[in-house]
């Protein structure tokens, strides 16, 4: 029994559906569908047909592809038993929920011993497509690798976008045929950054920045991630999201991905742009008075660096205050006997040398100057050169040996006395 779903907003359509209980495949993802198509149809029409040389029936390319139904790619999820024996799952649909634009997917294994759930929502202001998985487990496992929900990649794109950097140097595109096998990128450094951008566009043939068809994808996910996209022997491709593989240090019987936010634009790259900007300034980012405009800031870094001197912090104030800065931000170098980025980081109290009277004399000359005032401080970071890294090495993540940035350890903010 073939069922099918679907999540609309003004410029797009996404179907999902499923045969005989299995897990669901994206059947279409593109421009807005009318409302009475026959999804049952849809969903056959897009069956692969079967030639020479393969398998009797081609196996689904699921939003969570299963190597128990010989899928030939890269499985959406790869656990292992406690005991460290690969677990096969062959999951069943169990429930499906869908309302208001949100459709949740409920699956139980052959041996009801793994639940997986798969959620997917459309917003019909800012066209983003929100996906994201999660499995329990009815005993401690070991994940290896899970996916979000994965998305099929267009026939009839030519080439993948995305992007890597290094300081001075971000956001450099790289553009990489489509051909058989995997481009893989793994970011196993903890964190994101320009290296390794978590994001991937895949614009059809003939797309432009201001026309043609593209699909975008974005891992909400600050830590490690991986990326897959793979092009099967049968021509099918996939876009897989996830969690950098084996970064669970231990058996456990809850997992979840971070959200993976897609879109599909007829408007060309700028289209996925302007889709991407709205939702994180409208639904992602949170400001205190979401309509009052931003303040115009001005930062004092490049001016003075570490060399802090009050009369001069003024007068430069008052220089930015004449050209319209709408809040002042104190940088690097107002705390501990920070003279140099080798020291202090951490030490978060105020410089009496710098600051004989606190900071309050500056603060007092700023808002006289009809701004406000801001501070900066790197909550999460440590030099080892510090007053709080002599009481407190142990806050500090990573071993003695350690290769450090800027001479810097990151905290382990998971402690309570770090985070208080």
């Amino acid at each position: 029994m073939i069922r099918c779903w679907r999540l609309d907003d003004g410029r797009q359509t996404l179907v999902l559906g499923s045969d005989r209980g299995r897990l669901a495949e994206v059947v279409y993802w593109g421009p807005r569908l009318p409302d009475e198509e026959d999804l049952t149809t849809l969903y056959e029409a897009y069956i692969l047909d079967v030639t020479g040389g393969m398998l009797d029936a081609n196996p689904e390319l699921s939003i969570c592809p299963e190597a128990t139904r010989s899928f030939p790619g890269q499985p959406g999820l790869i656990i292992r038993d406690g005991d460290g024996t690969p677990y096969l799952p062959k999951f069943c649909l169990e429930q499906a929920d869908l309302a208001d634009g949100v459709l949740v997917l409920t699956y139980l294994d052959q041996d009801r011993a793994l639940t997986y759930r798969a959620r997917f929502a459309i917003d019909p202001a800012t066209h983003i497509i929100e996906a994201s998985a999660e499995v329990e487990a009815d005993r401690p496992m070991h994940l290896h690798w899970l996916s979000a929900p994965v998305f099929p990649a267009p026939q009839l794109a030519d080439e993948m976008i995305d992007f890597a950097g290094r300081w001075c140097g971000e956001f450099q595109m790289n553009r990489t045929p489509w051909s058989p096998g995997i481009r893989y990128r793994e970011n196993r450094t903890g964190r994101t950054g320009h290296e390794h951008f978590p994001g991937l566009i895949v614009p059809v043939r003939g797309a432009s920045n201001a026309s043609g068809q593209a699909f975008a994808f974005h891992y909400g996910w600050s830590g490690g991630h991986r990326m897959v996209a793979e092009e099967l022997p049968d021509g099918r491709r996939q876009i897989q999201f996830g969690h950098a593989a084996r970064v669970e240090a231990t058996a456990q019987t809850k997992f979840a991905t971070g959200k993976l936010y897609a879109v599909f634009s007829d408007d060309g790259l700028n289209g996925c742009a302007v889709a991407f900007q709205r939702h994180l300034r409208d639904r992602i980012v949170t400001f205190p008075r979401p309509d009052a405009p931003r303040p115009v800031h001005y930062n004092c870094w490049e001016a003075v660096y570490f060399d802090h001197n009050l009369d001069e912090l003024k007068d430069i104030a008052e220089r930015a205050a004449k050209l319209g800065a709408e809040r002042f931000v104190l940088d690097d170098g107002w705390f501990g006997n920070r003279d140099d980025d080798t020291q202090a980081l951490s030490d978060w109290e105020v410089d009496p040398r710098k600051y004989p009277d606190g900071l309050t004399p500056l603060i007092d000359h700023v808002k006289s100057l009809g701004m406000t005032f801001g501070i900066w401080f790197e909550p999460e970071m440590i030099n080892p050169n510090s007053d709080i890294f002599r009481a407190h090495p142990d806050w500090a993540l990573g071993g003695e040996d350690q290769i450090m940035g800027r001479q810097q350890m990151a905290l382990n903010m998971a402690l309570p006395a770090v985070q208080s």
